[in-house]
């Protein structure tokens, strides 16, 4: 490794890739740079991704070992479920394509014809796929070529120079009054029925009612505090933060609080009958011995639900179409077409909630 200056003024830098069998040392140049500490940085974030495994040698660096190395690097920046996502989107629709080709000979070209051939026919069994699903590979290949600048690995990104596919903007659509009063009625008699009334009162995402413990639940000023999130991927379920990474306090409305008051009664019944297997973590929403419920689980119980009511799954398959998101419509028809849920749709009937939504606060 070295750091040198040239006649010109600007200081170039030399990395050790490796020795050659002969004995002697392999070394690239990363080029120049304006100022000494310039050239100081791109030499820490060149030796930083050698000792990670990056092939510093551009002539030998695929799409598949820069993609590779690139989820690495985010893995210390993201988080586990949108890291799965990144890894689900670079196998489906980038590396089986283009995660041959070397970085040094990437070109507009291959990216241009990489994204018609992919709205063509890059979905399931040759199917096309969304413009927003290009769009989002697109996306994922863009900041791995922007990250390889970056490392030095590629001189430009090729990406840029290419238009990103128009994607339609669609309005996004809440549950009407009538929708809302169909589900809450498919729900009475399950011990679900407070969690999807809960949802529609606050307004809160999956996972972070499911991370909701009866500390945060103030039952006296009628707010609750919202700290957390349960997020689940194929390795397991964790606690994160939320969205925004802020805590923020949410007023309970009557139909709110009702649906906490009965959960509260439904949970100690269960606690009542499990005896001393009930182990109880604190948790809003638990099954019946008290285990926190996963957020698949709880996708999968309101799909089971739905269906008793109207046939949702066509609904919201319908939507993720309008909206361009192959894959969400994907997941949501899995999710909605588990078996799992089936054994947990039991419990007391919840009298009353349904007429405590009619009156429920504004």
């Amino acid at each position: 490794m070295s750091i040198y200056r040239r006649k010109s003024g600007r200081w170039a830098v030399l990395v050790d890739l490796d020795t050659t069998a002969a004995g002697r040392r392999r070394r690239r140049s990363l080029g120049t740079f304006p100022t000494r500490r310039d050239a100081e940085k791109a030499e820490r974030e060149a030796l930083f991704a050698r000792d990670r495994g990056v092939d510093l040698s551009p002539t030998t660096v695929t799409v598949a070992g820069a993609m590779d190395a690139y989820l690495r690097d985010r893995a210390t920046r993201c988080g586990a479920k949108t890291l799965e996502e990144y890894h689900g989107i670079a196998d489906r629709y980038i590396l089986p394509r283009i995660g041959s080709l070397t970085l040094a000979k990437l070109r507009p070209a291959h990216i241009s014809d990489w994204q018609a051939v992919l709205a063509a026919e890059g979905g399931q069994d040759g199917q096309p796929i969304s413009a927003k699903t290009v769009f989002h590979a697109r996306s994922l290949l863009n900041g791995m070529l922007a990250w390889a600048v970056k490392m030095s690995l590629v001189g430009r990104n090729v990406v840029s120079a290419v238009d990103a596919p128009a994607v339609r903007r669609s309005e996004a659509k809440a549950f009407e009054a009538d929708e809302i009063a169909r589900v809450l009625d498919a729900a009475r008699g399950t011990r679900w029925h407070s969690f999807i009334a809960l949802a529609f009162a606050l307004g809160a995402r999956r996972g972070e009612l499911l991370a909701l413990k009866w500390p945060v639940v103030d039952f006296e000023r009628g707010v609750v505090r919202i700290e957390g999130s349960l997020s689940q991927t194929k390795a397991g379920v964790t606690m994160k933060g939320t969205k925004t990474d802020r805590v923020r306090t949410v007023p309970l409305s009557s139909f709110a609080l009702d649906a906490l008051r009965r959960q509260k009664v439904a949970q100690a019944a269960d606690r009542l009958a499990a005896g001393a297997s009930y182990k109880d973590d604190g948790f809003v929403f638990a099954d019946a011995v008290g285990r926190r419920i996963t957020p698949w689980n709880a996708s999968y119980a309101f799909g089971e639900l739905a269906r008793k009511g109207w046939d949702l799954v066509d609904t919201l398959a319908r939507r993720a179409t309008h909206r361009g998101d192959d894959d969400a419509g994907r997941r949501d028809r899995r999710a909605l077409g588990s078996r799992n849920a089936r054994s947990q749709l039991s419990g007391d009937d919840d009298d009353g909630l349904r007429a405590s939504a009619r009156g429920r606060d504004g």
